[in-house]
């Protein structure tokens, strides 16, 4: 008989491999249940958020280059697996460049569970809605409407005109021709050309490369049709950002660029290709708003490089309109009446009442620096208005008599009239009579009344040294309070060490015809400014000044102005010398008038006396106003 542990011994064993079998079930029916591609759904969103693989990056890649960051993808929706397949919902968050926002949308991926498990269809879909087979996503800009810049009536004084661009396309030459054809090309068209041989020699085999551009209107001063004539000569039509009008207020409106490699380089990632760079003026102040802001449009191309279909796109926002102040016939009248001049001239015309720059022309034509607005230059006599204003607060009246000798001695440095003074007037006058007929000894002897704070006081609550408005690159003068001895001396006639801008001399008359201090403004849609100075400009103050100012048409150097029809016309000449490279001694020539709500400054760097060179320069003005 077997014992009961030899008959026990099957059944344990049966029991074990049932248990056995039992957890093997149990395992595989957990390994069913979670083995339900919710994994690999979170996979591929990684996968598309990395968008390395090779699959991901021939669809995504473009995009990505352009926008410079990879999308955020996220699992929006698992869905559930039914029958080995599941469709998960994926939300995609695109960061478009330049401030455009973002592109988001949702796309529903499938996963089928085969014999390796499961994986993700990557239809074409999966990536963008509506986007095709054999197509890839990229980012195209969407260019603002350059604005312009206006003058006080809305006529358009900057913008985008048309223009053309001569070169060379070096596909129609061949090698052993290309410097011969460079070189009679900027013959042609008064440009260097060992430069431009160069630049064709530098550029590739297939480029065009330009030469000069012109406006069209002004494409008749070029011999185009000898240029015709040379193999490979072309002339592009284009629009770019120009003056209205060459010669126009130059140093006022600025100017407009394509940014260059150097720019690009240089910017740390915040210049792109055609982007454009502002250079002072009105242009640079307001470049933001003039350019606009570009838009953006998500486009899917096709890979073989042909057409493309917009999917998401940002409108862009247009440049504004931009307003100045400038009149556009004072502003040619003003050039014209300095067009011949023979050495670098300027004329302001400024409005008192508002600070209005109406007018900043140069000359003579061609000139391009703006002596009016940054121009650094002793006044001469002119600032003797500044002076007067100085002695009016140390208790001397018009009528206060003041000694006029022909000469006088500071600290042993010799100082004298000008020489077209007439002697008969030597001896005591009234102030009136000093500023009306300019003599500079007088003020020479009041040193001891006024010191230097005092005078840079007077000239401050005139304007000079104030800080240059918004949109004008400008010099508004300056005088410094410490010079003493024959430095302070020189200082009471406009020599020394004070300097002014032509602007900075218009701003002083127009600060005396207006009773306050003037800020002078070019962007017409900035409030007028009211600067601020320790020590304002008084009623009686203003009406003993305008009357000094007026006896220098009635009885001095501006007697010419005194028939002029209107109201009166008050104003001062001036003269300073200065010494040029040669070391010849020189004039400038200095002339500010006002009559009504007007003010001209006229300047010549080398004349003669304010009334023979600069005076007849700011009448031509005056009557043309």
């Amino acid at each position: 008989m077997a014992s009961s542990s030899t008959r026990r011994a099957p059944l344990l064993i049966l029991i074990a491999v049932l248990a056995i079998a039992a957890l093997v079930a149990a395992g595989l029916l957990w390994r069913s249940s979670a083995d339900d591609g919710q994994e690999e759904a979170q996979a591929l969103v990684a996968a598309l958020s990395d968008a390395s693989a090779a699959p991901h990056q021939t669809v995504l890649g473009p995009l990505i280059e352009a926008t410079g960051a990879a999308p955020q993808v996220e699992l929006a929706d698992a869905g559930t697996a039914e029958d080995g397949v599941r469709t998960a919902t994926l939300a995609w968050t695109w960061t478009l460049p330049d401030d455009a926002g973002t592109w988001e949308y949702t796309t529903e991926a499938t996963l089928r569970r085969g014999e390796d498990g499961w994986a993700a269809e990557l239809r074409p879909e999966v990536y963008a809605p509506g986007l095709g087979a054999d197509e890839h996503l990229d980012l195209a800009t969407v260019p603002a409407t350059l604005g312009t810049v206006t003058d006080r009536d809305g006529d358009v004084l900057y913008g985008e005109l048309p223009v053309k661009v001569l070169g060379l396309d070096k596909t129609q030459l061949e090698e052993g021709e290309q410097e011969a054809a460079a070189r009679d090309l900027a013959g042609l068209l008064g440009t260097d050309p060992d430069r431009y041989a160069q630049a064709v020699a530098d550029n590739g085999p297939e480029a065009f490369v330009p030469a000069l551009t012109v406006r069209v209107e002004a494409e008749g001063e070029y011999p185009l049709d000898e240029a015709a004539q040379i193999t490979g000569f072309r002339a592009l039509e284009q629009n770019r950002p120009l003056a209205a009008r060459r010669d126009f207020a130059p140093g006022v409106l600025g100017s407009l660029r394509e940014a260059s490699a150097e720019d690009i380089e240089k910017s740390d990632g915040e210049l792109v290709a055609g982007d454009l760079i502002a250079s002072g003026g009105v242009v640079g102040a307001r470049h933001d708003a003039l350019v606009g802001t570009d838009g953006a449009e998500v486009v899917a191309v096709a890979d073989d490089g042909g057409e493309q279909r917009s999917l998401h796109r940002v409108d862009p926002v247009d440049g504004a309109a931009v307003p100045t102040t400038l009149d556009t016939d004072l502003q040619r009248s003003a050039t014209a009446a300095i067009a011949e001049a023979e050495s670098p001239a300027a004329v302001i015309v400024l409005q008192p009442s508002t600070g209005d720059l109406l007018a900043s022309a140069l000359g003579p034509t061609g000139q391009s620096y703006p002596v009016g607005l940054v121009g650094q230059y002793a006044p001469g006599s002119t600032f003797k208005a500044v002076t007067a204003l100085s002695l009016l607060r140390a208790g001397i009246t018009p009528d206060t008599e003041l000694e006029c000798p022909e000469t006088a001695s500071i600290d042993g440095a010799s100082f004298k009239n000008a020489d077209s003074m007439d002697p008969s007037l030597f001896g005591m006058m009234p102030l009136r009579s000093v500023i009306a007929y300019s003599c500079n000894t007088a003020l020479l002897l009041q040193h001891d009344t006024v010191d230097q704070p005092a005078l840079a006081d007077a000239a401050a609550t005139l304007g000079i040294g104030q800080e240059a408005p918004e949109g004008l690159e400008a010099f508004m003068g300056s005088i410094d309070p410490e010079d003493t001895g024959t430095e302070h001396a020189a200082a009471m006639m406009g020599q020394g060490r004070v300097l002014t801008s032509p602007l900075s001399m218009a701003v002083v008359l127009a600060s005396i015809q207006n009773g306050a201090t003037v800020t002078p403004r070019i962007l017409a849609d900035v409030d007028p400014v009211t600067t601020e100075v320790p020590h304002p400009l008084t009623a009686e103050e203003t009406s003993q000044l305008q009357e000094m100012l007026r006896g220098v048409v009635t009885d001095g150097s501006l007697r010419d102005f005194a028939d002029l029809p209107g109201e009166p016309v008050i104003g001062k000449t001036g003269t300073a010398e200065w010494t040029n490279a040669e070391g010849e001694l020189k004039l400038h020539s200095w002339v500010i008038v006002a009559q009504g709500d007007l003010v001209v400054a006229a300047f010549v760097e080398d004349g003669s006396y304010g009334s023979v060179t600069a005076g007849p320069i700011a009448r031509e003005v005056l009557e043309g106003a």
